[in-house]
Protein backbone atom coordinates (compact mmCIF):
# COMPACT_ATOMS: atom_id res chain seq x y z
CA UNK A 1 0.00 0.00 0.00
CA UNK A 2 1.56 3.44 -0.81
CA UNK A 3 3.18 5.41 2.15
CA UNK A 4 0.45 8.65 3.06
CA UNK A 5 -3.13 6.04 1.96
CA UNK A 6 -6.20 5.54 3.88
CA UNK A 7 -5.66 2.42 5.41
CA UNK A 8 -9.26 2.13 6.87
CA UNK A 9 -11.39 -0.04 4.34
CA UNK A 10 -14.91 -1.65 4.16
CA UNK A 11 -14.54 -5.29 4.06
CA UNK A 12 -17.93 -6.03 2.41
CA UNK A 13 -19.70 -9.21 3.27
CA UNK A 14 -22.49 -10.59 0.48
CA UNK A 15 -22.89 -13.62 1.78
CA UNK A 16 -24.87 -13.36 5.10
CA UNK A 17 -27.44 -16.48 5.94
CA UNK A 18 -26.60 -18.70 2.56
CA UNK A 19 -27.98 -21.30 4.52
CA UNK A 20 -31.99 -22.19 5.03
CA UNK A 21 -33.18 -25.10 5.95
CA UNK A 22 -34.42 -27.31 3.42
CA UNK A 23 -38.31 -27.16 3.85
CA UNK A 24 -39.04 -23.71 3.96
CA UNK A 25 -37.19 -23.32 0.28
CA UNK A 26 -40.44 -20.38 -0.12
CA UNK A 27 -40.02 -19.17 2.79
CA UNK A 28 -36.33 -18.45 2.35
CA UNK A 29 -36.94 -17.23 -0.84
CA UNK A 30 -39.52 -14.23 0.60
CA UNK A 31 -36.03 -13.62 3.54
CA UNK A 32 -33.47 -13.31 1.34
CA UNK A 33 -35.50 -10.78 -0.60
CA UNK A 34 -35.82 -8.75 2.42
CA UNK A 35 -32.85 -8.39 3.43
CA UNK A 36 -31.26 -4.84 4.57
CA UNK A 37 -28.01 -3.08 4.46
CA UNK A 38 -26.13 -3.15 8.00
CA UNK A 39 -22.77 -1.44 9.04
CA UNK A 40 -20.44 -2.17 11.93
CA UNK A 41 -17.55 0.25 12.84
CA UNK A 42 -15.03 -1.64 15.34
CA UNK A 43 -13.94 0.88 17.49
CA UNK A 44 -12.24 -0.69 20.40
CA UNK A 45 -8.69 -1.56 19.79
CA UNK A 46 -8.93 -5.04 20.25
CA UNK A 47 -10.07 -7.91 17.68
CA UNK A 48 -13.71 -8.35 17.69
CA UNK A 49 -15.92 -11.24 16.57
CA UNK A 50 -19.38 -10.55 15.31
CA UNK A 51 -22.33 -13.05 14.31
CA UNK A 52 -25.52 -12.52 12.93
CA UNK A 53 -28.24 -14.72 13.97
CA UNK A 54 -32.09 -15.05 12.45
CA UNK A 55 -35.13 -16.90 13.76
CA UNK A 56 -34.85 -19.28 10.58
CA UNK A 57 -31.52 -21.03 12.45
CA UNK A 58 -28.45 -19.54 10.03
CA UNK A 59 -26.09 -17.50 11.60
CA UNK A 60 -22.48 -16.43 10.44
CA UNK A 61 -19.52 -15.11 12.33
CA UNK A 62 -17.13 -12.76 10.95
CA UNK A 63 -13.79 -11.34 12.69
CA UNK A 64 -13.43 -7.63 13.08
CA UNK A 65 -9.67 -5.83 13.22
CA UNK A 66 -9.16 -3.10 15.60
CA UNK A 67 -10.66 -0.38 13.24
CA UNK A 68 -12.45 -2.07 10.91
CA UNK A 69 -15.52 -1.37 9.12
CA UNK A 70 -17.61 -4.21 7.45
CA UNK A 71 -21.17 -3.77 5.52
CA UNK A 72 -23.51 -7.00 5.67
CA UNK A 73 -26.67 -8.33 4.70
CA UNK A 74 -29.14 -9.40 7.71
CA UNK A 75 -32.75 -10.34 7.73
CA UNK A 76 -34.29 -7.61 9.33
CA UNK A 77 -35.51 -9.92 12.93
CA UNK A 78 -31.48 -11.00 12.81
CA UNK A 79 -29.69 -10.18 15.68
CA UNK A 80 -26.21 -9.43 15.78
CA UNK A 81 -23.70 -10.53 18.83
CA UNK A 82 -20.30 -8.28 19.00
CA UNK A 83 -18.13 -10.70 21.30
CA UNK A 84 -15.44 -8.02 22.58
CA UNK A 85 -12.34 -9.03 24.69
CA UNK A 86 -12.48 -7.09 28.45
CA UNK A 87 -10.23 -7.33 31.70
CA UNK A 88 -13.00 -9.47 33.17
CA UNK A 89 -13.55 -11.94 30.28
CA UNK A 90 -15.44 -11.87 26.77
CA UNK A 91 -18.29 -8.88 26.67
CA UNK A 92 -21.06 -9.86 24.32
CA UNK A 93 -22.91 -7.13 23.08
CA UNK A 94 -26.61 -8.04 21.35
CA UNK A 95 -28.96 -6.23 19.25
CA UNK A 96 -30.95 -6.05 16.41
CA UNK A 97 -29.90 -5.73 12.76
CA UNK A 98 -32.60 -3.34 12.01
CA UNK A 99 -30.25 -0.82 14.54
CA UNK A 100 -27.19 -1.17 12.16
CA UNK A 101 -29.34 -0.45 8.49
CA UNK A 102 -28.20 1.96 6.89
CA UNK A 103 -30.44 4.31 5.61
CA UNK A 104 -30.93 5.01 1.63
CA UNK A 105 -31.82 8.31 0.38
CA UNK A 106 -32.13 9.38 -3.14
CA UNK A 107 -29.63 12.65 -4.57
CA UNK A 108 -32.02 15.23 -5.34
Amino acid sequence: MPKGSNTNFIKTMSYLLPLFPAESSEAALDAASARILCYHVNRTGDSQIIRVMSELGCYWEQTVFADERILFEALPESYLEIHSASASGVLVTTAECELFQISESKPN
